[in-house]
């Protein structure tokens, strides 16, 4: 009789530990795009903030001004002829930012993210509250970088003249089992400047490496 007794507590808790395993996997399941939606977030947190301070360090670093990157020629009568950029420059600052980035991500190859009780449930009054619960995400990261040249205008025979970084940032983040990919479009200005005198409606001109051929897809300039 006791070694039956015993057996039937050890079949209830059999059953009870099964059901709470079954809950606890429904739950995330039903919570899956939840954490994959704050680890998301925070990628994208990390990535934006380590974009700008690469942008900001690299031309710091290699003390670019516009007149480092651009020239811009006149004729004999002053009016503007063309805008000569200089692309093995670009390559430098394209390769700095990129490497500064890199160092500044890889650091954060790894992550945790705390997401309470009650938001992992999906319930819109329960969101934010209850114990939380901390996942470990990992997370990659491919930058991939280019320039664009813009023009606007700034009176009457003014241009204001920007040179942008355009950068895609690629991440993939992998957590319990889910993996999400994901990229973000970011920018940032590299040098602008205000171009006074007539300007011509459209002109390419860059100085480019001899064995590069894609400046002419990058910069197309018009107004």
């Amino acid at each position: 009789m006791r070694s039956n007794a015993v057996k039937s507590v050890l079949v209830r808790w059999a059953i009870f530990i099964t059901a709470l395993i079954l809950v606890f996997c429904f739950l995330l399941l039903r919570a899956r795009p939840i954490i994959v939606s704050y680890a998301q977030s925070k990628a994208k947190a990390i990535m934006v903030s380590a974009f700008d301070a690469a942008v900001k360090s690299a031309i710091e670093s290699l003390d670019y001004k516009y007149g480092n990157i651009a020239v811009i020629v006149r004729d004999a009568e002053g009016f503007v002829c063309s805008i000569e950029i200089d692309y093995q420059k670009l390559n430098i600052l394209r390769a700095e930012i990129s490497r500064r980035i890199g160092d500044k991500l890889k650091n954060n190859e790894y992550g945790v993210i705390s997401i309470p009780l009650g938001t992992l449930l999906g319930n819109e009054y329960l969101s934010g509250y209850g114990p939380s619960f901390d996942f470990r995400m990992r997370y990659s990261h491919v930058p991939v970088l280019d320039f664009e040249s813009n023009f606007k205008s700034a009176g009457i025979n003014s241009i204001f003249h920007q040179i942008v970084i355009k950068a895609n940032l690629s991440c993939g983040v992998l957590i319990l089992g889910a993996s999400n990919d994901f990229s973000v479009d970011l920018s940032a200005v590299a040098a602008q400047t205000v171009i006074n005198g007539a300007v011509p409606e459209n002109f390419t001109n860059v100085i480019e490496t001899p064995d590069s051929n894609v400046a002419d897809d990058i910069f197309n300039f018009s107004n």
